[in-house]
């Protein structure tokens, strides 16, 4: 393998894409524990009531920016001709941002900051997934977006601890200092990039090879008679794709696999969103449970993305349905469980783990494969209508629809789970949860597609 091919080989971009999403995710959760008092002590806001205003308030501002990010660089991701630099300014938005995180002394830099974050994240993982899709391709995208859940979960689980541990014993400017090191990895491995563009280009200074007989068929048509039609193949695709963007929304929008996958996605947002943001008030009002020892628990729930790897390669072999389907009955398992979870309990800490646990282990499940039936919806959609989604292909808008509704759970979750619990508590809102996964759960076996079918026709007109 020559350098150039290594720089845009399946294994290299799945890296690098895998690691900026590690960065990113490890910048936002080094801020957690970090905020509330950086307030305070960096911008002189009194302790109190403001504290909390104003951390809602940056939390809602960066969720509002990656929502509205996530379709604005979906699109742009198929239609700008390089990817790589729409990538590589998603990491200059991160940096400047960071900047201003470190040296803000006005909420006003702080809100403008968290805004310029929500929009890098929403670069990063919608055009990450997009080169993703289009190096890996559909057949191995699995493992490749398990490795993406596994760097994410990394740093979710050392982020706050790494940020809380800097703050304390260094002071606030010390949590930034790891990250520029990481920024100056990242950029490098950015620009190392090499678009698939760029080696199809390459690869068309060759002589053309002859036309197989598939190519021809494929380039002509023929009545009932055998005799060939007059109109080219070319002009019936032009015409059935006269605005190709509108037309690749608008397919994306009415295909039921595609809604599935879009509902499935949101719906477990807003259950495991909102049930992060609730867990630890119900621990502390129920059981006195400290902050250290409920993040031990969150621990437990974050664990078994660590597996999402094998997960993403089963999903490669057997197809995005049953993983899919065993993952959502093992959360609906989990919400049955813990809603018997109560202050009488015995020993309900280690109880509560094992059933964290099993929710993890329904994320590691759910998840990759859900990003993976994005990918096989648009290439059958492809297929039935070529020409479809214009030069550039979907990807960008489909990822960035999911994204966008990624977004929205941000904000309905823990509103939802919170109404929820104060107007009729814990043991409901776990069946509620419960329920909405099994009419997820009745969706997927309905109507997701299997790879082994996805992938019948193509091969078979392949050869």
């Amino acid at each position: 393998m020559s350098y150039r091919s290594f720089r845009s080989s399946k294994g290299f971009i799945t890296f690098v894409v895998s690691f900026a999403i590690f960065t990113d995710t490890l910048l936002q959760n080094l801020l957690v524990p970090v905020l509330p008092y950086a307030l305070h002590s960096v911008t002189g806001l009194e302790e109190g009531p403001e504290i909390q205003k104003w951390v809602s308030i940056l939390s809602s501002a960066f969720s509002g920016a990656f929502t509205l990010g996530s379709l604005v660089f979906g699109y742009l991701g198929d239609v700008i001709s390089s990817r790589r630099a729409l990538f590589i300014s998603g990491l200059l938005l991160i940096i400047l941002s960071t900047i201003a995180l470190a040296l803000a002394t006005k909420l006003w830099i702080l809100l403008a900051a968290r805004l310029l974050q929500g929009f890098s994240t929403a670069v990063v993982v919608t055009v990450g997934y997009v080169l993703l899709a289009e190096v890996v391709g559909p057949a191995a995208l699995g493992t490749a977006m398990g490795y993406t859940a596994m760097a994410q979960s990394l740093a979710l689980m050392v982020g706050p601890l790494i940020g809380g541990f800097l703050y304390e014993y260094c002071g606030y400017l010390a949590v930034f200092y790891p990250m520029f090191g990481l920024f100056a990895l990242e950029l490098a491995l950015r620009l190392l990039i090499v678009e698939k563009k760029a080696e199809d280009e390459d690869s068309a200074k060759c002589p053309p090879t002859e036309p197989t007989a598939a190519a021809l068929k494929v380039s002509s048509n023929e009545d009932p008679n055998g005799h060939m039609e007059s109109q080219p193949l070319l002009n019936q695709r032009t015409k059935t794709s006269s605005h190709p963007f509108l037309d690749g929304y608008k397919a994306l929008l009415t295909s039921p696999r595609f809604l599935v996958a879009l509902f499935g996605y949101i719906i477990i947002e807003v259950i495991y969103g909102g049930f992060s943001v609730i867990l630890t008030p119900y621990l502390r009002d129920t059981f006195n449970v400290g902050a250290s020892s409920a993040a031990s628990l969150y621990l437990a729930m974050a664990v078994p993305m660590l597996f999402a790897p094998i997960v993403g390669s089963l999903t490669d072999r057997f197809g995005t349905r049953l993983p899919i389907a065993v993952g959502l009955a093992i959360g609906v398992l989990g919400h049955i469980l813990l809603s018997l979870i109560k202050s009488t309990t015995v020993s309900p800490l280690p109880k509560l783990a094992a059933m964290l646990v099993l929710l993890g282990l329904s994320l590691a499940l759910s998840i990759p494969p859900l990003e993976v039936e994005v990918s096989l919806v648009i290439e059958q959609l492809k297929d039935m209508r070529p020409g479809l989604f214009g030069p550039k292909g979907a990807y960008g808008r489909a990822y960035g629809l999911i994204n966008f509704g990624s977004g929205v759970s941000g904000f309905v979750g823990p509103l939802f789970s919170g109404a929820v619990r104060v107007a009729a508590g814990w043991r409901v809102l776990a069946w509620v949860n419960a329920g909405l996964s099994v009419v997820v759960l009745v969706f997927v076996v309905l109507v997701t597609g299997d790879r082994r079918k996805s992938y019948k026709a193509s091969e078979e007109a392949g050869g």
